[in-house]
């Protein structure tokens, strides 16, 4: 479990397979697009939506 900043001094635990997928998928100001993202990842993004780390916008999910 890791810590990972959401808005300025909040804080949320993401597990490891969260943590690997915002290291490989997301960047800062880039949307991923649903299509893009496996079966797996896309479940890993909507949990990491419900925790406020990602957006999902009309042009796909990007970082808080």
């Amino acid at each position: 479990m890791k810590l990972q900043e959401v808005l300025g001094g909040i804080y949320v635990m993401i597990t490891e397979e969260e943590s690997d997928l915002l290291a490989e998928m997301f960047t800062e100001n880039e949307y991923v697009n649903e299509s893009q993202l496996s079966e797996r990842a896309a479940l890993i993004a909507d949990k990491l939506v419900h925790k406020g780390v990602l957006v999902p916008t009309l042009r796909g999910y990007r970082v808080n």
